[in-house]
């Protein structure tokens, strides 16, 4: 709902397009492998918040304002073209490793 949006979550992550949003272990991994803090990292302030939001300190006046952080985890636009390909084993090698040592994954 946009207007949920509009007032909660307190951090939003921007990634790729062969990163599933919807996945938290591709989205941590993207965050990890394709952000710099020092340039990718940004912080809103004096956002619009919500009453709901237990963090922020409740106002005389029952304007909310808060802060969001947007964590821009896509490949670096300037060098995609020589940015690393992300390696993958084939489906081959993942079945030979499970099939070798299932314990250790079980």
């Amino acid at each position: 709902c946009q207007a949920a949006g509009n007032h909660l979550g307190r951090y939003v992550v921007v990634v790729d397009d062969d990163i599933d949003p919807t996945n938290l272990d591709e989205v941590i991994w993207a965050i990890g492998t394709r952000s710099n803090p020092e340039r990718d990292l940004n912080v809103l302030r004096n956002t619009y918040a919500s009453p709901l939001d237990p963090i922020y300190p409740k106002p005389a006046d029952k304007v909310f304002f808060g802060a969001r952080a947007i964590i821009d985890a896509c490949r670096p636009y300037d060098w995609m073209r020589d940015f690393p390909k992300v390696a993958q084993a084939s489906p081959e090698l993942k079945r030979n490793v499970l099939e070798k040592w299932r314990e250790l994954f079980d």
